[in-house]
């Protein structure tokens, strides 16, 4: 009897660990199930057993793949390529160059001339050799070890201009290229020059953007097959005590159902939030401070401006987007000097009531990373009263990695106005979160998401989001209305994605 009590409970703890670990795995997102999994495994092999061994070194090859073991992407492997090429390339020049020369006699001789013979000032037979340099350390970092980072190229390109510098004061050019003999010379420093600054330019703003945005793409799928489960692990505190605010209840739910005070319905409020949705419908019997009646003023006259924006459709004119297609988005811009500049305006039709579009987008705001690849982040950062708040969010690189990531604080206020759901917000300042080292900080003028049911079909909403913002830094103006263009865009088309998940689930 009691070889099986201890049978019993040692199996019980090993199911314990088994549970602590898969719960951990999961709480903490880690990369897909199918994502490098053992090959004996994938292929139908025996299951992985309960016990602890085994199970921890699945779950810490998931969590923590090798680098050099992850699959190449498709812009990676053309990098590969590009930098193959560029070594071969040059070499067929630099024979071409050789054969062309009327110095030493004939080809052998020359050729011996510029190998054996190597003179800085008189031979060319350093650029390939130095494109062969430049092959040998990228291919070994970014193929082989797969690293992530741009610095190796970036050295790559400058040791590779410093070079070409000094060549091009030094070199005895031919006595030929006056006849027009012979102009491969000047051919090969120009070419060499400019592969190496493409291969960085493909690198930095290419392949790494691409395979970040395919890493939070990824991550975000994982995340929404958890979420009926578990929500967003990385706003839980595991271990610590749970708060009303890490719940909340949807738009539609009755103010007083099971006596909640309507508190939980905004959920991972940061514990420094000076107000909670609670106390917020008393605020009569509190004293809010001047930096928040400050806010709450503000509001309150955003709400004129956005109508404004919104009733008035003249002088849009159309960026980008199919007017008869209004399921797959549309994008205008128009110029408002009065209102801070050029506004744009995203308009589409989702498949889903004003009220339940309007609380994903809105309430679920700090959910959005997992499925929205254009935010990296989003936390509200102080509740000032049950329609008011301050958010944070980080939007991710725009324009194939041109416009680096920016973040913002924006004061936001919501209400229910003629049937329509409408958010106001504009960009503020906040103790909280000041300027960050790592983004820069952009400022959103006065805008709004506006929902509105289709005349006839009260399971479809027309949404319209307008916005005006300062990217800040030294940006061209296309290359701004560029990335505004499809950012919102892209947007919608998650927006749509994630949407059609959620009807997927109801029915």
């Amino acid at each position: 009897m009691s070889i099986n009590t201890v049978s019993a409970s040692g199996d019980m703890g090993q199911r314990e660990e088994v549970a602590q670990q898969a719960g951990r795995l999961l709480y903490h997102g880690s990369a897909p199930y199918n994502y490098n999994r053992p090959n004996s495994y994938a292929n139908g092999g025996t299951a992985p057993t309960y016990g602890s061994t085994t199970l921890s070194s699945s779950v810490a090859y998931e969590t923590n793949p090798c680098p050099c073991c992850k699959p190449m992407s498709t812009s990676r492997r053309a990098f590969c390529i590009m930098v193959t090429f560029d070594v071969l390339l040059l070499f067929v020049l630099w024979i071409l160059y050789t054969q062309l020369s009327t110095y030493a006699g004939t080809f052998s001789k020359r050729f011996m001339k510029e190998v054996e013979g190597y003179d800085f000032k008189q031979s060319l037979f350093d650029i390939p050799l130095l494109s062969f340099w430049r092959f040998l350390v990228l291919i070994f970092s970014y193929a082989a070890l797969n690293m992530r980072n741009p610095w190796l190229v970036a050295l790559t390109t400058f040791g590779t201009c410093v070079f070409l510098l000094i060549k091009v004061f030094m070199f005895n050019f031919d006595e030929d290229l006056a006849s027009g003999q012979n102009t491969l010379d000047y051919v090969l420093i120009i070419i060499s020059f400019v592969v190496a600054w493409v291969e960085c330019w493909f690198l930095d703003f290419r392949v790494l953007p691409e395979e970040k945005r395919a890493e939070i793409e990824a991550r975000g799928a994982v995340l929404d097959e958890r979420t009926s489960l578990l929500g967003r692990g990385d706003h839980r505190s595991i271990g610590g005590t749970e708060t009303n605010d890490q719940y909340y209840s949807p738009y539609h739910t009755p103010h007083d159902s099971d006596d909640e005070e309507g508190s939980k319905r905004y959920h991972s409020i940061p514990p420094s939030s000076v107000n909670s949705r609670a106390s917020s419908r008393n605020s009569n019997q509190l004293s809010l401070g001047s930096q928040e009646q400050e806010y709450q003023r503000l509001a309150g006259g955003l709400f004129a401006t956005a109508m404004q924006l919104y009733e008035n459709e003249e002088g849009w004119k159309l960026d980008n987007g199919d007017e008869k297609d209004l399921s797959s988005g549309c994008v205008y811009s128009k110029q408002l000097p009065e209102l801070g500049g050029k506004f744009f305006k995203l308009k589409g039709v989702v498949n889903t009531t004003p009220q339940k579009g309007f609380e994903e987008i809105y309430f679920n705001t700090e959910d959005s990373p997992a499925w929205n690849p254009t935010v990296l982040e989003s936390k509200i950062l102080q509740v000032i009263d049950e329609h008011t708040d301050v958010l944070y969010n980080i939007a991710a690189e725009a324009a194939g990695g041109m416009v680096s990531a920016r973040d913002f604080v924006n004061l936001r206020c919501w209400k229910e106005m003629n049937g329509m759901m409408i958010s106001v917000s504009k960009g503020v300042t906040h103790p909280d979160m000041p300027e960050q080292k790592k983004y820069v900080r952009g400022e959103n003028g006065p805008g709004c998401w506006v929902f509105k049911a289709v005349p006839g079909d009260p399971n479809k909403s027309e949404f319209v989001w307008i916005v005006n913002t300062n990217l800040k830094g030294w940006l061209p103006t296309y290359l701004i209305d560029q990335a505004m263009s499809g950012v919102l865009m892209d947007f919608f088309k998650y927006f749509n994605q994630r949407i059609n998940y959620l009807n997927t689930l109801e029915s």
